[in-house]
């Protein structure tokens, strides 16, 4: 069971009240392991859950062109990925990878879209920072295209 006070570490969820956070306590649908190397999902999969690092470590990659993946991110502990299970489409824009023996907690993306339909108040303070995420992945995401285009 994933607790509030553990909530309360991940930063999309600081600044939210303990009465808030057993709300978004309610779309978490466990803790998973992942082993080394595990996909956990792929680039432009229907994007369902939100994860949050719990232990371990967890790339982001993206398919800049056939069969070259570049890695945009690498995630530790209460690090949020998954964040597009938030936002229409619903796809994810990267593949995630377990790296090393990875638990993970497993937040249900519906649940939490109904969280902010029913509370706009939380959702703002969440979305808020899920943007901010967002826009690492794409700055990222850009150096690492640099980079490509500029090593040939």
């Amino acid at each position: 069971m994933v607790t509030i006070e553990r909530l309360k570490e991940v930063e999309v969820f600081q600044g939210i009240s303990d009465a808030e956070l057993e709300m978004v306590r309610e779309s978490v649908i466990r803790v998973q392991e992942y082993p080394s190397g595990q996909v956990i999902f792929t680039e432009n999969a229907e994007s369902t859950q939100m994860y949050v690092v719990d232990s371990g470590r967890v790339n982001l990659d993206i398919e800049a062109v056939p069969d070259t993946h570049l890695q945009v991110a690498s995630l530790r502990r209460n690090e949020v990925f998954g964040w597009e299970a938030l936002v229409p489409p619903y796809r994810y824009m990267t593949t995630a990878k377990a790296t090393v023996d990875t638990h993970l907690v497993v937040l249900d993306g519906a649940v939490m879209r109904k969280l902010c339909e029913t509370h706009p108040d939380i959702c703002a303070r969440v979305m808020e920072k899920v943007v901010r995420i967002a826009a690492d992945q794409l700055a990222a995401t850009r150096q690492q295209m640099f980079m490509l285009l500029h090593s040939k």
